[in-house]
């Protein structure tokens, strides 16, 4: 089992980078109170489209690293994430031993399990309050970015929309040669402005438990408000 290292994260953050171009564009939203989360509606699948004749050969893929799949419910513990030291952000529970990754510059944090290699699973969390958002436009945008991602030579190949909500979206894509199967939710606490997205992705075996992960990590978020700033100390 290859350890996680320092380079390891540094490819895992260009990766997550690349995959999320266009992520300044905006996000869809989940229509939710602060009180009480709402559940998205079933997702659909996305209607396919009659295959051009004559049909490409069918796609091969590099083996998944041989790491036993994703499990549900797996125990976690909630953990305070900040765009800043004082700024705004989420109260989420991430799974227990899982460690952090602040993606350098960015509003985005990345938890993977220690020990696991690259192409396994992973979850992000990402603060985008404050764009000022539309559901549709949102979500539009930030799946036109996985596309132009793909059409520019980035980390996403072959990235395919298999089924979606207003808030939701569900994909594949290769990368590095490797089929990769994610999963992509917002959330908004005023029922307008997207406060946060979770993203899950991993292997085709790994779908039940990101679903699974998905969901829970959604259910426990509750926002943080900037704090307000510290009073300079009187002489």
């Amino acid at each position: 089992m290859t350890i996680v290292t320092g380079m390891w994260w540094r490819a895992l953050g260009v990766a997550v980078v690349l995959l999320c171009v266009g992520l300044a564009g905006g996000y869809a939203v989940a229509g939710r109170s602060q009180e009480e989360p709402v559940s998205s509606d079933t997702l659909e699948p996305v209607p396919a489209v009659s295959p051009a004749v004559p049909t490409p050969p069918e796609q091969t893929y590099l083996p998944d690293p041989g790491i036993p799949a994703l499990t549900p419910d797996l125990p976690a513990s909630p953990r305070d994430l900040r765009v800043s030291r004082r700024g705004l952000g989420v109260t989420v529970d991430i799974p227990d031993g899982w460690r952090e990754n602040q993606v350098s510059e960015t509003n985005m944090w990345n938890f993977v399990k220690p020990g696991n290699p690259f192409f396994t699973y992973l979850l992000r969390v990402t603060i985008v309050r404050g764009q000022n958002v539309s559901v549709s436009i949102a979500k539009n945008t930030r799946i036109a970015a996985l596309e132009e991602s793909e059409s520019n030579g980035g980390a996403v190949e072959d990235f395919n929309v298999t089924a979606e909500t207003p808030d939701t979206f569900e994909a594949t894509y290769t990368s590095g040669g490797y089929l990769r199967v994610t999963m992509e939710k917002f959330v908004s606490f005023d029922g307008s402005h997207a406060w946060a997205s979770v993203a899950v992705t991993g292997r085709t075996v790994d779908e039940e438990g990101l679903r699974d992960l998905l969901n829970r990590t959604i259910d426990s978020m509750q926002p943080l408000d900037a704090l307000p700033p510290k009073q300079a100390d009187q002489p």
